[in-house]
């Protein structure tokens, strides 16, 4: 499902997490790198999780009640595109590179991750099949929220 016409407001910080030595630990993104769009779409879909590349292009979001990945496009004439790792096959990256367009993400159903799971996500900006930037780490989180 496409998601569109994200309301615009002022930039906030996103609190994501990641891993450090084994543990999750809570990093804040500056609120400068994260689009207005994407902070106003993090905040509408309770995401626990977001994942914002340093160029602010792409923008990836979990939203555990329903097992939803969110990839969206936050930056003008490029391509969004979500790594992931999941507790069921933690060995696997799965890439998710649908292009919502501008302003818009797209919606991808991950159930039937456990409730004790978890899933690691990094969002990344690309050109054509030139990566552009990607965020510096991948982002924990627990299935559950």
């Amino acid at each position: 499902m496409k998601r569109g016409g994200i309301a615009v407001v002022a930039a906030i910080a996103l609190t994501v997490f990641g891993m450090g030595g084994g543990t999750a630990s809570a990093q804040t993104v500056p609120a400068e790198q994260v689009p207005a769009s994407a902070a106003a779409f993090a905040a509408a879909a309770d995401c626990t999780v977001a994942s914002v590349s340093q160029d602010g292009g792409a923008f990836a979001c979990w939203q555990p009640t329903g097992e939803i990945l969110y990839n969206c496009d936050s930056g003008r004439d490029h391509h969004p595109v979500s790594y992931y790792y999941r507790s069921t096959s933690p060995d696997t990256r799965r890439t998710i590179n649908t292009t919502p367009g501008y302003g818009s993400c797209t919606e991808h159903n991950l159930a039937n991750i456990p409730e004790s799971g978890w899933i690691r996500v990094k969002a990344c900006n690309f050109e054509g099949s030139t990566q552009l930037s990607c965020d510096s780490q991948y982002r924990q989180v627990s299935a559950n929220g």
